[in-house]
């Protein structure tokens, strides 16, 4: 069992999924602010006495956990084709190419890869590219250790996001699914439960608001932003798979809260938005099934960071 740590400026959450697909425990604890901001971690001090909150709150000592990091400036994720070669090949060629895939130098990342689909008779392997600068790695690394957590799986929010979709959803149709985080959305465009794009992008401009503070017109302007960044999203997606057509949008993160943001981004996209459901397949254990009704829309990353300690997302 992994649990699930999700950090964003304002908080970090904490999901605990046990192998049956069962949420057990899920907790919030709020960050002071300044501690996060876009670019990473801005008071480590900080963040480390917080994250000691967690092996407490939880009951376990050195609690082994599965962490995100976000954001195109510390991380990517590619969808490539190569002609068709063992995984063992793979290994010993991915960091010889891997260059022209990224923004980063090879030497100053991390990555790993997942085999999509292999056809010997059409010569191709499909292969999906995680990749995040050793920097941001290594920081959150060092402040697990002080806080007394063991890190075994740093994620991608983006992944994370795809990985929980593809144990609620079956859909056959292409389906973007999209989390608003405070400084980072996570786009996730998949079909038949394989990924075709997965990314991270960012907006700091006046980009987090209070939504049960915010009145119509600043939901509105924060729509209007929101919605045409996924409108670039999309459409550079279709320039990458141009055969495929977003049939469905599903939406979750801290905005979806407002119906007159929802709606908003529907006029917006002259499309219908769906909210994603994090408990499709998901049992709520009946200890915090009251909770998790007012948390529902905040707990998707955590929830598939924490999938990575079952069976099923390794």
């Amino acid at each position: 069992m992994i649990l699930g740590i999700e950090i964003e400026p304002s908080s970090i959450k904490v999901a605990q999924v046990e192998k049956k697909y069962e949420l057990t425990q899920w907790e919030i604890f709020e960050l002071p602010k300044g501690v996060i901001d876009s670019e990473g971690i801005v008071d480590s001090e900080g963040l480390v006495k917080t994250l000691m909150q967690i092996p407490y709150k939880f009951n376990k000592k050195n609690p082994r956990v599965a962490l995100a990091v976000s954001g195109p400036t510390n991380t990517v994720v590619r969808i490539i084709k190569v002609p068709f070669i063992t995984k063992d090949e793979i290994m010993l060629n991915l960091p010889l190419e891997l260059d022209k895939y990224i923004p980063f130098n090879v030497k100053e990342v991390y990555y790993d890869f997942h085999i999509l689909e292999q056809s010997k008779e059409e010569g191709l392997t499909e292969i999906v590219v995680a990749v995040a600068t050793r920097q941001i790695v290594n920081d959150y690394i060092n402040i697990c250790e002080k806080a007394g957590i063991t890190p075994v799986v740093i994620d991608i929010g983006a992944l994370a996001l795809y990985n929980l979709y593809s144990i609620n959803y079956n859909d056959k149709s292409t389906v973007a699914v999209i989390n608003i985080g405070e400084n980072v959305i996570n786009f996730a465009i998949t079909k038949n439960r394989k990924p075709l794009y997965v990314r991270d992008s960012t907006n700091s401009t006046n980009f987090y608001i209070n939504m049960n503070e915010a009145n119509e017109e600043e939901i509105r302007n924060f729509a209007d932003e929101i919605s045409a960044e996924i409108y670039r999203q999309i459409g550079y997606f279709k320039t990458l798979v141009p055969e495929e057509t977003v049939d469905e949008i599903f939406i979750t993160g801290f905005p979806i809260i407002s119906p007159f943001f929802i709606a908003s981004v529907s006029e917006r996209l002259e499309q219908k938005i769906e909210i994603f459901n994090p408990f499709r397949k998901i049992n709520i254990n009946k200890k915090i099934s009251s909770k998790m009704q007012q948390y529902a829309h905040i707990a998707s990353i955590s929830m598939g960071l924490s999938l990575r300690g079952t069976e099923k997302i390794k």
